[in-house]
């Protein structure tokens, strides 16, 4: 009985401590065309993150880290650079008021 706590209580945490890396802080999951994002947003920044490790068309991942960013922020995209992270972009914002 107290093996098998431990061992659920031991993939618990594995999993809690592996969602942790996957997204940081207030990540909203958006899926855009056919990637998933976990994106994060405060103020007039954003990060998308998305990870697929396969071939991809680098012109699409962009513009649906674009889409999921806006989705997620309710804001403009003003700029949207990938930084040297895997599918990881860095944006700016335009939100009114």
């Amino acid at each position: 009985m107290m093996a098998q706590l431990r061992i659920t209580l031991a993939a618990a945490l594995a999993t809690l401590a592996l969602t942790g890396c996957m997204s940081s802080g207030e990540a909203v999951e958006v899926t855009r065309g056919g990637f998933t994002f976990q994106v994060t947003h405060d103020g007039t920044t954003a990060v998308a993150r998305n990870y697929h490790t396969g071939r991809l068309n680098f012109a699409v991942l962009e513009e649906s880290a674009r889409a999921a960013i806006e989705s997620a922020s309710g804001c403009a995209v003003r700029t949207l650079t990938k930084r040297g992270e895997i599918n990881t972009f860095d944006a700016t914002l335009n939100c009114a008021g």
